[in-house]
């Protein structure tokens, strides 16, 4: 891959008293200690999608968002520390026997900007992350305690709600003028997400959905008869979570409510949302007793009467238990899954005969088969179902029942100016600011309201506004917080090649680009084709964006940060350009 600057956490473990122990015990040794500790470490880098950067003598150096680029690299990192402490701590009796020292690791982890690319050459080379974030993230390693994970206040800014960290102090670091926030990871919160993480922070203002409330009122009247599924589509921050969050806030208490969310590290995960349906259905928590959980499966089986030894066993597997003796008999893995489809369909119409049903399941473009396989039978069955089915996804995804006459599909256009300004300023706490800054944040975050609050964020946590109301033009201009880096990162990572290098050339020409300087540019005859087909999954969902007037009569608006070569919306659709 080329050199280019992007967002990576960066992981170092390094081993404690390493040096005294290959005194003692000699090179050999030693070597043979770190190769059972860093084949450890590997295993757990590469269940999360890291890639192991450098072994270094002593420990491991790991990357996250490099060279693929993960929209949860930070939390995926955090989840490497801890399973790594936690795989030594499974295997320390064994290295003990064979090694004779029960070894113990410091970790560090920052996220930030690195340029990320390959040093030497040759088809064998390797990529290269430097940078400052590098060095930072080795020196929070040296500052931890034995089997302890320290974690700088950048990473913790994007995990903030979803892990739990203690605050230790701040430090001088070298290389840095001021002292430094550090943390101590302690554990993954079970089921967090980023939406309940923004939860407990406290929401901003609500603004601009009152007609997608709306539509989510009259599906849920209908919903009292018979089937309706609502399928709320969106590109990442248009708000699709918060509008669920709003409707649901609006229900009558008497409606029994479903959730569940897809994950991009669960798309390899057999009924992944349904795994938290059930956890919801059945009111089991993460880390209860297996017996309670038991217990719990037996009364809500019985009232919905299906309990059995076999619909037991099933759920208690689904739920990642031990199943009673000869509950699953005769049934291998394929036969396990098959019944457990039938049984979560079961469930739901037991639900449904007992009151009204509204069930979220959201981000479906992460979803597995086996989820996906679930709802597509509960939509296209027969049965007499008072349930309200809410669906989330991307545009990119797009549904094998869209076409079913119980389901309604909801775009949730960017939001007009005059909202985001409101939420500018409800963010900042003040009535009045200055209409430059109110005008570049706008600007930037394009009806984008997960775009305007992160840059607002960014903007307070840095003190770019100043006393006075005045505020630096400058920060604000260039300024694109790490949480919409990771995300944006994410998705020109999942371009092709060649419309990659596309995008990248169109990000330098400026925000608005003629189609025929940027085939020049690239060295190509012509793009438009290109950029046609990049568009066919906006197309297929509906989707449409501001129009801008090119030398030809069409206009192609490719919305990119001119200075860092990343997106902020996908091209749009063009006056004479083919429609669907």
């Amino acid at each position: 891959m080329e050199a280019e600057r992007r967002q990576v956490t960066v992981l170092f473990a390094d081993m404690v008293g390493f040096t005294t122990f290959s005194e003692r015990s000699g090179e050999e040794a030693a070597f043979t200690l770190m190769r059972s500790l860093e084949n450890l470490m590997d295993d757990a880098v590469r269940e999360q999608g890291g890639v192991v950067q450098g072994f270094t003598g002593d420990g491991i150096m790991a990357v996250f968002g490099a060279p693929v680029a993960f929209e949860d690299a930070p939390l995926r990192a955090c989840r490497v520390a801890l399973s790594i402490l936690k795989k030594l701590k499974a295997g320390e009796a064994d290295i003990e026997a064979k090694h004779g020292v029960r070894p113990q690791l410091r970790i560090g982890l920052n996220t930030g900007a690195a340029v990320v690319g390959k040093v030497q050459r040759g088809t064998d080379a390797g990529i290269t992350v430097l940078g400052d974030t590098v060095n930072f993230a080795s020196r929070l390693q040296a500052l931890a305690e034995p089997n302890a994970v320290c974690i700088s206040e950048a990473t913790h800014r994007l995990v903030q709600g979803m892990v739990e960290a203690s605050f230790v102090g701040e430090h001088l670091i070298k290389g840095k003028s001021e002292q430094q926030k550090v943390y101590r990871l302690d554990a993954i919160r079970q089921g967090a997400t980023r939406f309940g993480a923004a939860v407990s922070r406290g929401l901003s203002a609500f603004l601009g959905r009152e007609r997608e409330l709306e539509a989510l009122e009259q599906a849920f009247v209908q919903a009292r008869s018979g089937l309706r599924v609502v399928d709320v589509v969106a590109e990442p921050g248009m708000g699709k979570s918060r509008l669920l969050h709003e409707f649901r806030q609006r229900m009558d208490k008497s409606v029994f409510v479903l959730s569940g969310s897809c994950s991009p590290d669960a798309q390899q995960t057999a009924f992944f949302p349904f795994i938290e349906v059930v956890r919801g259905s059945f009111g089991v928590s993460f880390g209860e007793a297996e017996k309670d959980v038991t217990q719990k499966l037996k009364m809500g089986l019985t009232v919905l009467g299906l309990h059995s030894a076999r619909n037991l066993g099933l759920l208690l597997h689904l739920l990642g238990l031990n199943a009673p003796d000869g509950a699953l008999t005769g049934l291998d893995g394929v036969l396990i899954g098959l019944r457990t489809r039938e049984l979560l369909q079961q469930l739901l119409e037991a639900r449904c005969r007992l009151s009204p049903v509204f069930m979220m399941i959201e981000d479906l473009h992460w979803i597995d088969s086996a989820s996906e396989e679930v709802l597509g039978k509960i939509i296209e069955g027969d049965a007499k179902l008072r349930l309200l089915l809410l669906t989330t996804r991307r545009p990119e995804y797009l549904l094998p029942w869209l076409d079913r006459p119980v389901v309604t599909n909801l775009l949730l256009e960017p939001l007009a100016v005059g909202h985001i300004r409101r939420l500018v300023q409800a963010r900042f706490g003040a009535e009045v600011l200055p209409e430059p800054l109110l005008r570049q944040v706008a600007d930037k975050a394009e009806g984008n309201p997960l775009f305007a609050e992160e840059t607002v964020s960014y903007l307070i946590e840095r003190g770019v506004i100043r006393a006075g109301a005045d505020f630096d033009h400058s920060a604000a201009g260039a300024a694109l917080p790490g949480s919409l880096q990771t995300l944006l990162t994410a998705r020109v990572d999942r371009l092709q090649p060649k419309d990659r290098a596309l995008l990248q050339a169109a990000s330098v020409i400026g925000r608005q680009f003629d189609p025929d300087l940027l085939a020049a540019v690239i060295g190509e005859t012509e793009v438009d084709p290109r950029l046609a087909a990049s568009l066919e999954p906006w197309r297929s969902s509906d989707m449409r964006g501001s129009t801008a007037r090119n030398g030809s009569g069409a206009r192609v608006s490719w919305n990119a940060g001119r200075s860092r070569s990343l997106p902020l919306r996908w091209p749009t659709r063009s006056h004479g350009w083919p429609g669907p």
